[in-house]
């Protein structure tokens, strides 16, 4: 089996198990362990998803750390579609569901950053997926938008939340696949 069908048999796997667990209990585990972590109490710049239904939620992160918040935006351009990101305050930023049905800020270009010509420095990523793997290898959803914007951020350290049950021993991986420096479960 390819990785391209491997990762989708995979992808149903995990979309399946994760409509079965206590998402909720699950996020606020996660929650606690990270803010116990030191790379997360030093860092000033932070980029987290805002969740889905079927994600780990991070979003009391955002109400009680003295940080500076940033959440992806997906922006059409002239050369296809990308990921920047834009600052984000619980409770201040509007937001409204993209064609994807997931949360985001609506913001103008200037409010954009897209690492490439205007460029902040995230110390902490949180990155989304539906399965991790022990080596820090991520399962998206297909898209390929993290990847992206993972590359322009090689500095950064990388988390990835998921419920152990979706942490497996390896999964396929692509050269353009990046890998997380740590990866957070319950």
């Amino acid at each position: 089996m390819d990785n391209k069908s491997e990762k989708e048999k995979l992808r149903q796997w995990t979309k399946d198990i994760r409509r079965t667990l206590d998402l909720k209990r699950i996020s606020r585990e996660i929650e606690n362990k990270i803010i116990n972590l030191d790379i997360y109490k030093s860092s000033g710049n932070v980029m987290s998803y805002l969740s889905k239904d079927i994600e780990i939620s991070l979003d009391s992160l955002f109400r009680g750390a003295r940080k500076k918040w940033f959440v992806p935006v997906i922006v059409q351009t002239y050369y296809g579609t990308s990921l920047k990101i834009v600052p984000y305050i619980h409770g201040r930023t509007k937001l409204f569901k993209n064609k994807f049905d997931i949360l985001e800020p609506a913001a103008g270009n200037d409010e954009c950053y897209d690492q490439l010509q205007k460029k902040i420095k995230l110390d902490v990523i949180f990155v989304p997926g539906l399965c991790f793997d022990k080596q820090g290898n991520r399962l998206g959803f297909g898209m390929g938008y993290y990847d992206q914007f993972l590359k322009l951020n090689p500095d950064s350290y990388k988390i990835g939340c998921c419920p152990k049950r979706c942490l497996v021993d390896r999964l396929p991986a692509d050269e353009w696949d990046i890998k997380m420096d740590l990866v957070v479960t319950e």
